[in-house]
């Protein structure tokens, strides 16, 4: 494996185990300070859990369908949500689903991997097709009418750590199968992507594939390697500063958290692994790096009654 000059994070952050959640595939975290609920999901459980974090006590709920990402919606109405067949919105009041938009069909053998919300309240998404993820998908754009689901981005097989720079001039995304991270410039007010280019080749430098992702506000991207048992710190420029061995092979998401920002949850899956070397895989984990600070993921600013119109 190529040698890449790095720095710690200070020193070595304590990893602590934040909770003994035991997922198939955790993804999806979400931390909501107002509610103090963590929310995530297990894509291959599909289920959805609120964990109540003062009191540790956690809400199962039984989906029916895998769900790869989730944001909050601005009011605090519940979640919307990129499942198996598009785009879905979860009541917090009557805790049911409800779907949205279905931009590709239903039954149609593809689900909706990674995703979040830009910082006009609109749901990005990636699509990938279920049994193989060597075919190249699409990322889908729904506006804030909660109808409208537009195709902005193709041949991306498996859509993994989609995140904008702190100055939302630059769009991330990272394939898990190519093991790449592409960059595009960003038109915030449109919400259109333009000039895609390799960030990353992560395939020479690093085990694993890149799997979820968060960005700090200095604009250093926090990459989780699935299979890889790593969590790395990348700079704007595309170099690696900083890697964090974690406890688990297969971490998958990392996610601002604590009264500043400043400390990251990390979920992870148990799926493939072997839990007799691998004991705390599926678990969620916690650690605060030094000199490094988030910002709450972008909540979805549903408008039901305001049809986007494009062009308008």
């Amino acid at each position: 494996m190529a040698e890449v000059a790095q720095s710690k994070c200070g020193t070595d952050p304590k990893i602590t185990i934040f909770y003994e959640a035991g997922a198939v595939v955790g993804k999806g975290a979400i931390w909501d300070p107002e509610t103090e609920n963590y929310h995530y999901t297990d894509i291959t459980g599909m289920t959805m859990h609120r964990l109540h974090v003062p009191t540790q006590v956690r809400k199962d709920y039984n989906l029916g369908t895998q769900v790869g990402a989730m944001a909050l919606i601005e009011g605090g109405e519940g979640l919307v949500l990129a499942f198996e067949d598009g785009f879905a919105k979860w009541s917090f009041v009557h805790e049911n689903l409800t779907v949205l938009a279905t931009p590709y069909g239903k039954y149609s053998g593809w689900r909706m991997n990674d995703g979040a919300c830009d910082s006009r309240g609109r749901f990005w998404a990636g699509r990938l097709f279920k049994t193989d993820e060597s075919k190249p998908g699409e990322i889908y754009k729904l506006e804030t009418d909660g109808k409208t689901a537009t195709k902005v981005i193709d041949n991306i097989c498996c859509t993994n750590g989609l995140l904008w720079s702190p100055d939302n001039t630059k769009l991330y995304c990272g394939d898990s199968t190519l093991k790449k991270i592409f960059v595009w410039d960003y038109d915030e007010e449109s919400g259109t992507p333009s000039n895609r280019r390799l960030f990353l080749d992560t395939a020479p430098l690093f085990d694993g594939v890149p799997d979820g992702a968060t960005i700090d506000t200095e604009g250093y991207l926090w990459v989780c390697f699935f299979d890889g048992q790593k969590l790395v710190r990348i700079s704007p420029n595309a170099e690696r500063v900083c890697t964090i061995d974690m406890p688990v092979k297969r971490p998958t998401q990392p996610s601002w958290y604590g009264e500043h920002l400043d400390e990251l949850l990390v979920t992870s899956a148990s799926l493939g692994v072997d839990v007799t070397q691998w004991p705390l895989s599926g678990h969620v984990f916690h650690l605060k790096p030094a000199g490094a600070q988030g910002r709450l993921k972008a909540k979805y600013h549903y408008n039901p009654i305001c049809r986007y119109v494009t062009g308008m």
